[in-house]
């Protein structure tokens, strides 16, 4: 029935005549059925069977099953009614690619390239590789149908993996020693002993491979490659033959790697511009009278060049010595004979040559203040240095001589000063002689001990401003020696510093004592109030009474002012002191201030013993003072923006202070809140994640402790269940025992009616045979 149908459309399909086709078509349907059955969904083995392409042989089914169905077309909703290009109906089965949108110019470059690489398959790289892959799976193919043939023949082969000369370390463990079955015998000591003969054994001693094996290896793969590619591509492999030996090809050029510049152009642009000031500076200050006082460190000299010393002729130095040329005690000290003592002696002459000479080395420690040109020059034949000892582990930029050698540091105290007395007696010695003579005759009128250090100062400025030819009269000396001396700037700096701290000291010591002892100031000034007992009394005094009411008014006034300037002079930390100076008040000196001190301590005194004594002054004045910061009877009142006695205020006051207070009070509660916000927000911000791990910590320390409580439950329900066990036992042992025992008895009376049963059965055969 369902060949007819197939029949039908056909005809149907096709039109009349084309009874071949129908018959080709109705046979493609049916394999194309069959086949289904045998290989489920292998299209791809079911297509060179039937003539056709896996995607046919696919569409051709769902059409089939469609028909079968009775669905003559696929609906709206159907997903192969999609083209190409359309949506994917599985969107979830594609791979993850990365968004072009947050890639860089570089990666889609490199991407598009990795596309068009792995898109060629044209090249003779793609051409080898898809070649391989079809020998591999051929090769794999052949093998899998011989496994399945013999298989079927009823041999069995299980796949046998080569055998290795060395250790899979991925697969076995290396030296392992299994331990026996079951229970053994262990000997008397635990700790293993170490084989001696496995003490050098290396890694190529057990695995059974050598350096020169594998590299043996490698070169017969090499050979087997190149052979191959001789034969399956020539031209390539004459290329590479050709490679190989190109000697261009034999050195590799890499890229010269330089460390980074440590100055670059503009900081040795710099340097040289600092070089040519500090040149114009040297020249504008150059002064010919003191150019020998100073020695160049301008241009850092460079070292004798050192050359290896060519080895002497021991025949031509007996010949000079034998014709009196050269002494026998030099030529022993060049032959590694004798060497010259410790004492210097006498040194050979040689005319200085200013061409040879070294500047900068210190060669000898004579040469005084005075230049010698002798100094740094080249050393001479006999090895030493022409006017003293050697210049090595001396300083090199020493050209005045002026730091000691370590031998001179190393002698008595004595004999350094005896010989330096020496040195200076030889440099002065070597002094030119004098080119100008100058006479100066000293007045008489002078003193003597003034007239001598005149006379040196003089002369230092005679030989300094080469004032020589103004001294002809002795009126032009007399001036120059009267001139007062010039106070060197350091000196005049110290002396000022000393001054200045001498006057801050008496400043301090005038302060009054609560900026002396650091005590808080008032924030605000003009709002201190000072009444006497007669105006807090609203008394009016007449007579004494009245001058010494002046006088409290006075000294009121004046505390008053130096609380003022204490404020806006030395202000505590955070006020902010007015713009206008207070008034200058009279500057004391320190004996007026010590002896009012004094007159304020006995009056105190004399107060004390009036009051009954130090204590009871003491114990005055601790009430009073209770008394005034309880009772506050001093308020601010904001209208007179100073404070004022609250038990002469009325209500109207009253409320206009208390307001006042509560609105500072307020914008205090504020600032303190606003600042306590800002830290709970750092710190939650500091502390947000600590404080959520602590929440989970607690919330997990809950959970632990509901866990316990029910373990520790369950605990003692199994402890409760154990006891009740062991007393069940012995009775559950009992039954147990009872049933073994009636169960061997009935076994063996079943045992005997089976015996008997036997011996009955065997009478019976015997009696039939």
């Amino acid at each position: 029935m369902y060949r007819d149908a197939l029949r039908m459309q056909a005809s149907d399909s096709f039109g009349a005549g084309s009874e071949g086709i129908v018959a080709e078509w109705v046979s493609f349907a049916e394999k194309l059925l069959h086949l289904a059955k045998l290989f489920p969904t292998q299209w791809r083995t079911i297509a060179p069977i039937v003539g056709r392409t896996a995607y046919q042989c696919l569409e051709h089914y769902e059409k089939l099953l469609d028909q079968a169905q009775g669905k003559d077309e696929m609906d709206e909703n159907d997903p192969r009614r999609l083209k190409p290009g359309e949506i994917d109906p599985h969107p979830e089965t594609k791979p993850a690619r990365a968004d072009p949108i947050d890639m860089d110019e570089d990666e889609k470059e490199m991407l598009s390239e990795a596309r068009a690489r792995l898109a060629n398959t044209r090249g003779k790289k793609a051409k080898r590789k898809a070649r391989e892959k079809q020998l591999e799976e051929a090769r794999r193919l052949a093998a899998l149908q011989k496994r399945r043939e013999l298989k079927a023949a009823g041999i069995s082969t299980s796949r046998r993996y080569k055998s290795r000369k060395y250790i899979d370390y991925g697969e076995e463990v290396p030296f392992e020693a299994v331990p026996p079955v079951g229970f053994h015998e262990v000997g008397p000591e635990e700790t293993p002993r170490v084989t001696m003969g496995m003490a050098n054994v290396t890694l190529q001693a057990v695995e059974h491979r050598s350096r020169l094996d594998e590299e043996r290896r490698r070169r017969k793969d090499d050979e087997r490659k190149l052979k191959r590619l001789k034969e399956e591509n020539l031209p390539e492999a004459i290329d590479m033959i050709n490679k190989l030996n190109d000697p261009q090809q034999l050195r590799k050029r890499t890229a010269l790697s330089l460390p980074a510049p440590q100055l670059n152009d503009e900081e040795l642009e710099a340097i040289v511009k600092m070089g040519a000031d500090a040149a114009a500076l040297q020249a504008e200050s150059a002064d010919t009278s003191t150019a020998g006082l100073v020695q160049s460190y301008g241009d850092t000299p460079g070292a004798t060049p050192v050359r290896t010393p060519r080895r002497p002729d021991p025949v031509m130095l007996e010949a000079q010595v034998q014709a009196g040329v050269t002494p026998r005690e030099e030529v022993a000290s060049m032959l590694g004979g004798l060497t010259p003592g410790a004492t210097p002696g006498a040194t050979p002459g040689a005319t200085p040559n200013p061409l040879a000479q070294t500047p900068g080395l210190r060669a000898n420690a004579t040469a005084g203040l005075t230049p010698n040109p002798l100094l740094g020059q080249t050393p001479g034949p006999g090895g030493a240095t022409p006017g003293g000892a050697s210049a090595a582990g001396k300083s090199l930029r020493d050209g005045l001589a002026l730091n000691q050698d370590e031998e001179m540091e190393q002698m008595p105290d004595r004999i350094r000063k005896a010989n330096q007395r020496m040195q200076m007696q030889a440099a002065l010695g070597s002094l030119p002689a004098p080119m100008n003579e100058v006479e100066i005759s000293m007045p008489d009128l002078m003193e003597e001990g003034y007239a001598s250090s005149s006379t040196f100062w003089c002369l230092g400025r005679i030989g300094e401003q080469n004032l020589s030819h103004r001294l002809a009269r002795p009126a032009d000396l007399v001036k120059l020696i009267s001139r007062p001396l010039e106070e060197d700037a350091a000196d005049a700096d110290k002396r000022r510093a000393k001054e200045e701290q001498k006057r801050l000291e008496i400043e301090r010591q005038k302060q009054s004592q609560p900026v002396k002892l650091g005590l808080p100031r008032p924030v605000q000034t003009g709002m201190m109030i000072f009444e006497s007992a007669a105006s807090q009394a609203g008394e009016v005094l007449e007579g004494p009474k009245h001058l010494l009411q002046q006088a409290e008014t006075l000294l009121h006034e004046e505390m008053g002012a130096m609380v003022t300037r204490d404020a806006v002079l030395f202000p505590v930390k955070g006020a902010k002191p007015p713009k206008k100076a207070p008034p200058a008040g009279i500057d004391f000196s320190l004996e007026e201030l010590k002896g009012a001190s004094e007159l304020l301590e006995e009056e105190l005194e004399a107060f004390a013993q009036d009051a009954g004594g130090g204590h009871n002054s003491e114990v005055a004045v601790q009430a009073a003072f209770d008394e005034s910061t309880s009772s506050e009877p001093y308020v601010f009142l904001p209208s007179a923006k100073r404070y004022v006695d609250g038990r002469l205020l009325g209500k109207k006051e009253r409320v206009e202070s208390a307001r006042h207070k509560f609105e500072i009070v307020d914008s205090h509660h504020q600032k303190e809140e606003k600042k306590s916000k800002k830290l709970e927000e750092k710190m939650e911000r500091l502390l947000g994640g600590y404080m959520t791990k602590a929440r989970q910590a607690l919330l997990h320390i809950r959970k632990l402790s509901e866990e316990r409580e029910t373990i520790s439950i369950e605990t003692e329900v199994f402890q409760t269940l154990r006891a009740r066990e062991e007393k069940a036992i012995q009775s559950r042992v009992e039954e147990l025992r009872d049933q073994v025992e009636h169960e061997k008895q009935r076994n063996l009376k079943l045992q005997n009616r089976y015996k008997a049963l036997k011996m009955l059965q065997k009478q019976i055969d015997d009696k039939l045979q």
